[in-house]
């Protein structure tokens, strides 16, 4: 079984900042606490699948998008040209709308 390494906090705090939301802001659409979503960010707390699913709506984000952003770069490598050029495409239009 293969196991990954996601750094959502990483991924959370781009597009946070990407969307020019705060902490507060976030915490706010998502009904989490801001406690809960600075700890997120600074790689203290391991979300659920259902805060990482509220947080990406709350912020406009696909879920699988703030996943991919979440990927090591050394797990992608099995992914064919084609499919990680798409999602690579759509990570940067989901960041600009």
């Amino acid at each position: 079984m293969l196991e990954y390494e996601l750094n959502i906090g990483h991924a959370l705090k781009v597009c946070r900042s990407a969307k020019r939301l705060s902490l507060g802001e976030l915490a706010g659409r998502t009904e989490l606490s801001t406690s809960y979503l600075s700890m997120i960010e600074s790689g203290k707390r391991e979300p659920t699948l259902s805060s990482i699913e509220k947080i990406a709506s709350a912020m406009g984000v696909p879920t699988p998008i703030l996943l991919f952003l979440a990927a090591d770069t050394t797990e992608l490598e099995g992914i064919d040209p084609e499919t990680s050029r798409r999602l690579s495409a759509a990570a940067l239009d989901v960041m600009r709308s």
